[in-house]
């Protein structure tokens, strides 16, 4: 009976011992070191963002040749436009709220440009033109005036308080039979035949004059200054400011 108890009690001793061995053989087996790799970090540089260029518009400064420098530049000056004393037609509205009128659709003829007509005052062709006109030198008996919203290259002369001439001297505005810029003297020749005279200038320039047959317009002219057989700048305007090569200097 002793005997018999005795060998149960060890067996029930190996038993215990042995499970406790086995669970720590499994805690050892389930218990493992995990390393996390992180990804490398990938920075994105965007490309540079390219801004589209901003357009500058100016308002043309070309005032003519009678203030050309030796090396055929122009030295222009601004002036306020003229109060309501120095105006000849106090009388006129103002030019706020205007729609500009004048484009490179409109031509040139013996009378005016687009919707300006020679003999206006400043403040009318201003109304006309739906545009400020703006002195390019000091006001006085005679100076220029160059629209705030034109065609490149142009400018009005005004002598005694009314516009009495225009001037080309760049860009693509053309007379009414297509002549501009860079037109052949022999086109003009062919256009206008016997009604063209000719006058040979101090530079050797030549000027081709465009002589009106309507007895309405035979106080005007428009005059094509060619060299080297292409017209360089043109004019037109009301005798004698049109045939002047410096009207303002002469009326000084």
């Amino acid at each position: 009976m002793l005997v018999t108890l005795i060998v149960i009690l060890s067996a029930a001793l190996f038993v215990m011992t042995w499970g406790d061995d086995g669970d720590q053989e499994d805690v050892a087996t389930a218990t493992t070191t995990t390393t996390t790799s992180l990804a490398p970090v990938t920075t994105s540089t965007a490309a540079p963002t390219t801004l589209a260029p901003t357009t500058t518009t100016t308002i043309p400064v070309e005032c003519g040749t009678e203030g050309a420098a030796s090396d055929g530049s122009t030295t222009t000056s601004t002036t306020e436009a003229p109060t309501e004393d120095e105006s000849t037609d106090a009388s006129s509205d103002t030019t706020t709220s205007l729609s500009p009128t004048l484009g490179p659709n409109d031509s040139v003829s013996t009378v005016g440009f687009g919707e300006v007509d020679f003999g206006m005052t400043v403040r009318q062709a201003e109304t006309a033109a739906g545009t400020r006109m703006i002195p390019c030198g000091p006001i006085g008996a005679c100076y220029r005036v160059i629209p705030e919203v034109a065609p490149e290259g142009i400018s009005f002369l005004v002598t005694d308080g009314t516009i009495e001439r225009l001037d080309v001297v760049a860009g693509r505005v053309t007379t009414r039979s297509g002549v501009g810029i860079g037109t052949e003297q022999d086109r003009i020749i062919e256009l206008f035949g016997d009604r063209i005279e000719t006058a040979i200038n101090d530079d050797s320039s030549v000027d081709l004059i465009f002589v009106p047959q309507d007895e309405q317009d035979a106080q005007f002219r428009v005059i094509f200054t060619v060299r080297d057989g292409i017209v360089e700048t043109f004019r037109s305007g009301r005798l004698a400011q049109v045939t002047a090569p410096n009207p303002c200097a002469e009326a000084a």
